[in-house]
């Protein structure tokens, strides 16, 4: 688990917090503009091998210098993993990440119960 802004932001949640002290982890960050590229730029510095990157946020997405498919085509290159894109707005506002020519990019706008079922399904293939 990770938080980015512009950068990656230090996170101490595991599996075990607590959704309070989770809240409060996240108060306490210095969110500015929001670069969806970070998670797979910082996977590739840290050769870390992921299947999928999920990337929840506002209506913003992309303040860069990398387009955040163009992180995940290089991610894919350098690893040789054919990893995923699922990118979350929990704002209904129009936004797009996904390349719409590739299958392993999606773009989720909203959520409901459903969703998580989705997602997962979208990763297995």
């Amino acid at each position: 688990l990770m938080a980015f802004a512009t950068r990656p932001l230090k996170v101490g949640i595991s599996g075990r917090s607590r959704l309070d002290d989770v809240c409060k982890q996240l108060a306490a960050l210095s969110f500015g503009g929001t670069d969806c590229a970070q998670p797979m730029i910082w996977a590739q510095e840290q050769k870390i091998e992921a299947d999928a990157f999920v990337v929840y946020t506002d209506n913003e997405t992309w303040a860069g210098k990398i387009h955040p498919h163009q992180a995940l085509r290089a991610y894919r290159e350098r690893t040789g993993i054919p990893a995923k894109l699922i990118v979350v707005g929990m704002t209904a506002t129009q936004f797009s990440i996904a390349d719409p020519d590739d299958a392993g990019m999606l773009d989720v706008v909203g959520f409901d119960s459903a969703a998580p079922a989705v997602m997962a399904d979208f990763v297995r293939g």
